[in-house]
């Protein structure tokens, strides 16, 4: 039981923390806004930033890749095409326990197919139960983690997707965009297991297959964390000669870009595309699915609802996808003042609840049974559920 009396003195102490990091926000805020207006043009600012780029720095700044001004945001152009599909995907899954009846993970997909012609949307699950030994254990005999799991997961909602694109295409002739909740770039690059770069290639792979089909993959980060954009701001007040010193001593602090847009962006507007030389972009890039990336204001006035839009290069070049993209998101998070709707519902189909890992622990209990194996969960386990009930 949390005794709160106890740590009144630190929760006020938190109150007064907050309300000095909002003061210091608003002075960063308008430095921000300064250097934003300062920008110089387009290629002025690409030659300022060269020797960022050379092989001997490692900066991280957002790099535009179009000729919009980035000081002027770009309205939402309207309604999505009619014929225009979306796919929302997102997954879930159950931990490998080791205090539970028995050892096992699942993975479950859910995706909605959202088709601007009129017709119902339609869902699609699909669901994987590991149990084996070698998909529990590492060569070393330690079980799985977190981000193993994650992985496998990120992998599967891929090919998932890059399965719905190319059915739909058979009946869909106009755009289909394949929406993943999470980044589209793969973000397990400073990994070099065996297992790593597999599911990496896994991941490249159907990301590749989609475009097969002639679909578009695009990542959704929801309140993105990082300051790539201010990033460059920062770097355009330098001198050339203090670029390679000094660009990682921006004074903005831990202001992140999406608190920034959310002082810039008005409901439906976006950023041009920007794109990184991190090196985990650069394998993408190997790959022929080099990462770019905008900012979208996708809520109400009152909550601008900031998310960074990952898409490939070869899609997001093209002006028709991008006007369609920008729209489609626009149009499915106004349903749901601020998130898509595609995504919302895609959540609700793969989500594992508690019931149905009970209705599923029962289910293997019942086959064990019937094997004449008698299972039971650690005496941790059953204590902490006796404890859950009070």
């Amino acid at each position: 039981m949390l005794r709160l009396e106890r740590i009144r003195d630190d929760i006020a102490a938190l109150g007064q923390h907050a309300a000095l990091d909002q003061q210091n926000q608003g002075k960063v805020l308008a430095l921000a806004r300064r250097w934003l207006a300062d920008l110089p043009d387009h290629e002025a600012l690409r030659q300022h930033i060269q020797p960022l780029l050379s092989g001997a720095s490692q900066w991280g700044g957002a790099i535009a890749v179009t000729d919009e001004p980035l000081s002027v945001p770009i309205p939402c152009p309207g309604m999505p095409p009619d014929g225009l599909v979306v796919v929302g995907v997102d997954g879930s899954q159950i931990f490998p326990d080791r205090h539970a009846l028995v050892l096992y993970y699942l993975l479950q997909v859910g995706a909605l197919l959202f088709r601007y012609n009129g017709t119902t949307p339609s869902v699609h699950t699909a669901e994987w139960l590991h149990y084996e030994e070698r998909e529990l254990f590492d060569a070393r005999g330690y079980l799985m983690g977190s981000e193993v799991l994650a992985m496998e997961r990120m992998v599967k909602e891929m090919e998932v997707l890059a399965d719905l694109l190319s059915a739909e295409r058979q009946a869909a002739p106009g755009l289909i965009f394949g929406l993943s909740d999470g980044p589209l770039l793969w973000p397990y690059m400073d990994r070099d297991s065996d297992a790593t770069q597999q599911a990496r290639a896994a991941y490249l792979g159907a990301i590749e297959r989609v475009q097969r089909h002639d679909g578009i993959p695009v990542g959704y980060v929801d309140r993105p964390g990082g300051q790539p954009l201010l990033e460059l701001l920062w770097v355009s007040q330098l001198p050339a000669e203090d670029l390679l010193q000094r660009s990682d001593q921006t004074p903005l602090g831990r202001l992140t870009d999406e608190q920034f847009l959310s002082e810039v962006l008005s409901p439906g507007q976006r950023t041009p595309w920007f794109t990184r030389r991190t090196a985990a972009n650069q394998r993408h890039a190997a790959a022929g699915q080099e990462i770019w990336f905008c900012y979208m204001a996708l809520g109400s006035a009152g909550d601008r609802a900031i998310a960074r839009i990952e898409a490939p290069a070869w899609a997001a070049e093209r002006a028709d996808i991008t006007t369609a993209l920008h729209a489609m998101l626009w149009h499915q998070a106004s349903a749901l003042d601020g998130y898509p709707y595609v995504l919302a519902r895609a959540h609700e189909e793969a989500l594992v609840t508690t019931q149905d890992k009970v209705a599923l622990e029962q289910a293997i209990q019942r086959q064990f049974l019937e094997q004449g194996i008698v299972a039971q969960p650690s005496n941790k386990a059953r204590q902490k559920a006796l404890l859950g009930k009070r």
